[in-house]
């Protein structure tokens, strides 16, 4: 069940970053997984609100 959860977590991720980097987003997969994961990460904070934000919105959606 545990493999389950971390395999649907970076099938979350893997889109966000690309959809984020289309839109000029600089960070990296890595740094988008620790915001996910609610770690600090360097970066612009618009570049990280919108992560923040991807992440909210795919939530929403798979409810």
């Amino acid at each position: 069940m545990e493999r389950n959860l971390k395999l649907r977590k970076e099938n979350r991720i893997k889109p966000i970053h690309s959809s984020l980097a289309i839109e000029q987003n600089t960070l990296t997969v890595q740094q988008v997984t620790d915001i996910i994961d609610g770690k600090r990460v360097l970066g612009n904070p618009k570049e990280i609100r919108e992560v923040k934000n991807a992440y909210d919105a795919y939530e929403e959606i798979l409810i």
